[in-house]
């Protein structure tokens, strides 16, 4: 019985607290400018805690993987930086796929740096290759490969492929050629290793929802650069790509 009274006195206190309290008004707003630039002040406490998180993430982002004689810098209609991207991206997308795998592509847009001469580290290659684009891989019939391949022509004024050569006259696709040996048939299915940000229809590519299948891989582009960067570096060999010909304009 006291056990009901003390509660009941408590709710009671409670209603007439919240029904005597006055609610908030907007009285008015003032804004002030706060600069932060090299000017402002540390915040001591901040900066330890986050000290260790930036130790770890400079330590990984100043890993040396490779060298190169030579700046590589994109260029169009082909360059030996952008050929060694693609061909990087089919090799290990078909590691990650484990299936033949005939065509590599990346839009042009998307590759938004070279690599300085020198030491080639972690964050070099982030530079090239800043967003967290996954890799999917797209199953077309060749009428399709061909509107993707025509559209990037026109769309990027450059074709960024692996795994095929291409001849092109006025921006227009006039043949394409397989490494892997095989030949262009508009009603053949063709595989293509690219970014899910294409693939969801970026730059312009909304043509793409109507591919035969699509199989999204869970593998950073990016890595795939690293790793393969990684890897060459190992050997002992320097970066030193050339253009192999691969895109022919009419």
């Amino acid at each position: 019985m006291r056990i009901q009274q003390t509660t009941g006195a408590l709710l009671l206190m409670l209603g007439l607290f919240v029904g005597c309290h006055r609610p908030y008004q907007f009285t008015g707003q003032h804004y002030k400018r706060l600069t932060i630039d090299e000017k402002a002040a540390t915040d001591s406490g901040t900066a330890a805690l986050l000290r260790p998180y930036k130790q770890k993430m400079d330590q990984s982002m100043n890993e040396v993987l490779t060298v190169t004689p030579a700046p590589l810098d994109k260029k169009k209609p082909e360059g030996g930086f952008t050929d060694m991207l693609t061909d990087m991206l089919l090799e290990r997308a078909q590691q990650k796929y484990n299936k033949p795998i005939d065509v590599s592509h990346l839009n042009f847009s998307g590759v938004r740096s070279g690599l300085p001469k020198g030491n080639i580290t972690v964050g070099n290659v982030y530079e090239v290759m800043p967003f967290d684009n996954l890799l999917v891989v797209v199953t077309v019939k060749g009428s399709m490969l061909m509107q993707f391949l025509d559209h990037f022509a026109q769309h990027d004024d450059a074709l960024v492929v692996g795994g095929i050569r291409v001849t092109m006259k006025d921006k227009t696709v006039q043949s394409v050629t397989f490494n892997n040996g095989r030949t262009f048939d508009p009603n053949q299915t063709y595989t293509i290793a690219m970014s899910d940000y294409v693939a969801n229809g970026g730059s312009d590519a909304s043509f793409l929802s109507n591919a035969v299948a699509r199989d999204n891989v869970n593998y950073l582009i990016r890595d795939a650069f690293i790793e393969a960067i990684r890897q060459q570096g190992k050997s002992g060999q320097p970066l030193n790509p050339q253009p192999d010909g691969r895109i022919t304009i009419q």
